[in-house]
């Protein structure tokens, strides 16, 4: 079986830029449930799984997101599974690869492009930039719970149905609003 590591979005740093991010919202008691409710969740993601588009112009990032509520009916804990998906537009003339190999290498030799026999692992820095924040996963959450039921993919009217079973319709109003920005060069969406 193996193990994956996970990274939990609900910690003060993520918190603090959430609260930065929707600070410009005059109802201060809308704050205030927003991190109660922060306290009462957890919300972790898998490691990214990449992919390269067959033009070579994007990248999709998949992660595999836990909700998870403490409370509800008989102490009981609430969770829901999603899959974040962010697609992220790269031009590559503009941004380089960088390779990097296993071997020793000195400090001022970190990054390099020539061909060596030990395994060479890409890192790609936008996508590090690129990784999905609290503020994003609440702005999509909040999307997914005012979704219409009238499509037929019955797992995704059951997550609809998960997601509002964890929380009320007050609740998620104090989750951020996240907007459709074509200037990004990026998609996001949970599914």
């Amino acid at each position: 079986m193996s193990t994956t590591n996970k990274k939990s979005l609900v910690i003060q740093e993520e918190i603090d830029k959430c609260l930065r991010n929707i600070s410009n919202s005059n109802n201060k008691s809308d704050q205030k449930q927003l991190l109660k409710l922060l306290q009462e969740m957890q919300i972790t993601l898998d490691e990214a799984i990449f992919e390269d588009s067959i033009d070579g112009t994007r990248i999709r990032a998949t992660y595999n997101t836990e909700i998870s509520r403490k409370g509800g009916k008989k102490g009981e804990e609430n969770i829901t599974r999603f899959q974040y998906i962010k697609e992220i537009h790269i031009d590559y003339s503009k941004v380089p690869i960088k390779y990097t190999d296993n071997a020793a290498v000195s400090s001022d030799d970190t990054y390099h492009n020539d061909t060596i026999e030990s395994p060479i692992i890409e890192s790609y820095d936008v996508l590090e930039k690129n990784s999905p924040t609290l503020y994003e996963i609440l702005g999509l959450l909040k999307r997914v719970y005012f979704m219409p039921e009238d499509f037929s993919n019955r797992s995704a009217v059951d997550r609809i149905h998960k997601l509002r079973n964890m929380f009320s319709k007050d609740e998620i109003l104090t989750f951020p609003s996240i907007g459709f920005d074509e200037s990004l060069n990026y998609h996001q969406g949970l599914i």
